[in-house]
């Protein structure tokens, strides 16, 4: 990977990121941001053929049986350019709601999600986790590789969840952070101020480090974020145990044995799984 030098909009990017509410696996954040940037950069020459550096994202398909897949890959957000989406590197919340419908809407029998996901922000996953378990499709998430916080959160609206051996799964709850460079700043002699207008006492959260009020702000925001998605889990999954809501992150066979998941299994097996089920349904 090359070195990149981010300019003046690009650090207020990386910044930002920083600071929103993410339901992602915490070392996950900046690495989105850092191949964000070098997707950027890489865009800037046309020429290129940009699979032979991503791993570019398919949109949905559906097969000659009639399944409908779906990928849930990469960073999961409210709102990003759409070439983050086309390289693979994050999916829109809003994209998987469409191919959810079109699914439906082109005769789809079944849908079968394919997740590599390590997460993503709190802003969207709740209107995605309900078109997901408001589909009157049978459903499978299958978890290849990460399937972390948000990454989770949206396979625990389907009907059944397969994950490889190797998968990472789980990480329930939610996280904001923010570096305290005061000290950094102080050295250099800058000091950094902020004027609200009266009665606005957490509009300076994150312009000027964080206050005692400010912190607890924060901080029932996070638990709101968390519970939600803690009771989305014990909801479809009521079997778990409460090791899982530490926060860890799980293989795919630990994760089987914290009922996280429904078995170990290959994307086609978990196809023709989902292929059985449905047809012995409508048998």
């Amino acid at each position: 990977m090359k070195t990149i030098n981010p300019n003046t909009t690009q650090l207020r990017m990386l910044a930002s990121v920083k600071s929103q509410s993410w339901l992602m696996n915490p070392n996950e954040v900046q690495n989105f941001a850092l191949a964000a940037l070098e997707a950027e950069d890489r865009t800037n020459n046309t020429e290129l053929d940009l699979s032979m550096f991503y791993d570019m994202r398919k949109p949905m398909t559906i097969d000659g049986d009639g399944i409908a897949h779906i990928e849930i890959k990469g960073s999961l957000l409210y709102s990003c350019p759409p070439i983050y989406e086309k390289l693979g590197l994050a999916v829109r919340y809003e994209t998987i709601i469409k191919e959810v419908k079109l699914a439906e809407a082109s005769g789809a029998i079944a849908i079968l999600y394919n997740v590599s996901s390590p997460g993503g922000t709190v802003a969207g996953v709740i209107e995605a986790s309900e078109a997901m378990m408001n589909s009157p499709l049978p459903s499978t998430s299958y978890c290849s590789g990460m399937a972390c916080s948000a990454g989770y959160w949206l396979p625990c609206s389907t009907d059944t969840i397969i994950a490889s051996a190797s998968a990472q799964v789980g990480n329930i709850g939610a996280i904001i952070s923010w570096q305290d460079c005061s000290a950094f700043w102080a050295e250099a002699g800058i000091e950094f101020k902020a004027l609200v207008s009266e009665g606005a006492d957490y509009k300076s959260t994150f312009h000027v480090e964080p206050n005692a009020d400010q912190i607890a702000f924060l901080q029932e925001s996070i638990d709101e974020s968390g519970e939600m998605f803690r009771d989305q889990v014990s909801e479809s999954r009521p079997e778990l145990d409460d090791e899982v809501f530490k926060a860890g992150w799980y293989s795919g066979v630990k994760a089987a044995q914290l009922g996280l998941i429904d078995g170990i299994g290959t994307y086609e097996e978990a196809r023709e799984d989902l292929l059985f089920s449905t047809q012995f349904e409508t048998s």
